[in-house]
């Protein structure tokens, strides 16, 4: 089933644990404790990975880790996030890994390219965190990342060896109050073969002349944000 709605949890680790100790807490929990719900398609936790996202007009963003589930519909979402399950189960059990409550990101996913190729062990994942031009529509915005920004990136020399997967998901509402809202319009995900094929991708002619200025057509670089992971599991 493909999905509708995807929600985002974007995670900040307590100052307790370093970034080992929180994956396999995390990722201990998660095989002890799944997370089921009625409509999920699926779920994937995003480990923290050393190093910074090399897209010229984005800054650190203020998190480690994501947690990334894929639903039926939306309101599968979002009775999951006000149900007892969550709230008494779910994220209790996880609150003492966290420095603050998760940072919620959701909508429609656009799947732009996916490789027939198999994952690697050393892929890695980045979260792009975009937030609009002033003077951009949503639609307008949301229709330019999605359509002619994506294009031209999938148009690199290369690229469609180097990446293996590409999502946007425009985020035009929060979510749920349960969770904390940053100012992004939406979350993007873009899956590399290795941390070369990363490194090597954004060192590209075709990313410094033609997608380094595009960025700037749809995002405000000052607020737009990323975050290096690494898929540590899938369910």
């Amino acid at each position: 089933m493909a999905p509708a709605f995807k929600l985002v949890l974007l995670l900040r680790s307590s100052d307790a644990h370093d970034a080992d100790a929180f994956t396999q807490a995390w990722s201990r929990l998660d095989a002890e404790h799944p997370l089921e719900a009625s409509g999920l398609v699926a779920a994937a936790f995003n480990a923290p990975v050393a190093g910074r996202v090399p897209i010229s007009h984005i800054g650190a963003a203020p998190f480690d880790a994501a947690f990334e589930t894929w639903w039926a519909r939306k309101n599968d979402a979002a009775d999951w996030v006000v149900s007892r399950a969550f709230s008494e189960e779910w994220l209790p059990r996880r609150q003492d890994l966290l420095a603050v409550r998760p940072t919620g990101i959701g909508g429609a996913p656009q799947l732009l390219w996916e490789s027939d190729a198999p994952v690697p062990p050393q892929a890695v994942k980045v979260f792009t965190l975009p937030v609009s031009r002033r003077r951009l529509s949503f639609a307008e915005f949301s229709e330019h990342w999605t359509g002619p920004h994506a294009q031209l990136a999938l148009d690199g020399p290369g690229t469609r060896e180097r990446l293996l997967r590409l999502e946007d998901t425009p985020a035009p509402l929060a979510v749920s109050t349960r969770l904390e809202r940053g100012r992004y319009d939406g979350v993007g995900a873009l899956t590399f073969a290795s941390i070369d094929a990363l490194e090597a991708e954004f060192a590209t002619e075709h990313y410094r002349e033609k997608l380094a200025a595009d960025e700037l057509v749809f995002t405000e670089p000052e607020f737009s944000a990323g975050i290096l992971t690494r898929e540590i599991s899938r369910i």
